[in-house]
């Protein structure tokens, strides 16, 4: 059985992974079902009930894999991987002593706030309701300012090197310009990552809207 991908194409912690396994050269299927008409598999399967889920078969010793950085992990490690010659090997790279980590995990933080308020605000509380609100909204402008300073004006994190940072980056960056939660060109250092990469086919392929 090939890989199984769970989720719909405007999540972009699904996106990451779609970007991934193109760039892996890993086949895989998919089921674009989103977090509002999941299927059973999903239901069953997914204790979080968030996307992306990767089924990897019922031969696998865990079939079942939740979140993406832990799914990143684990593509990384399949064997059938056949990644481009600019592509990292790892899914963190030694030389940089967890910078590429750090980066990952900010972005995240800021991301997931992002995607919080956007699903607080279609139940209709808006971004400045509450203190807490407020903080999530500061909390987007500081990580993706954090992220700005890390890039220093390189187009891939390691220059010349494709690495999972950098489909984390833009994978960010276009999410929060399709869904107009920031002006992105506040950040012109994260939007010369994702104009880098705008062409190339697993980027072109995944954009959102």
């Amino acid at each position: 059985m090939a890989l199984k991908l769970y989720g719909h194409d405007p999540s972009p912690f699904v996106r990451r992974i779609r970007i991934l396994l193109a760039e892996l050269g890993l086949p895989f299927e998919r089921d674009a079902h989103g977090w509002l008409d999941p299927v059973a598999a999903f239901e069953t399967n997914a204790p979080t009930k968030r996307l992306p889920m990767l089924d990897r078969g019922p031969d696998a010793k865990v079939r079942y894999v939740f979140e993406s950085r832990v799914i990143a992990g684990v593509l990384y490690d399949d064997p059938a991987r056949s990644p481009g010659p600019d592509v990292q090997q790892t899914l963190w790279s030694p030389a940089l002593d967890t910078a590429d980590q750090n980066l990952v995990s900010t972005l995240d933080v800021g991301l997931e706030a992002a995607v919080n308020l956007f699903l607080m605000e279609k139940d209709g509380l808006a971004g400045d309701a509450t203190p807490y609100l407020k903080r999530q909204t500061a909390r987007v402008a500081e990580c993706l300012t954090w992220a700005e300073r890390a890039y220093a004006g390189r187009t891939t994190f390691t220059p010349g090197t494709l690495a999972f940072v950098d489909i984390v980056t833009v994978s960010t960056i276009g999410w929060l310009r399709f869904r107009e939660r920031v002006d992105v060109m506040r950040w012109p250092n994260l939007v010369a990552v994702e104009t880098a990469l705008a062409d190339r086919p697993s980027f072109a392929s995944t954009r959102p809207g």
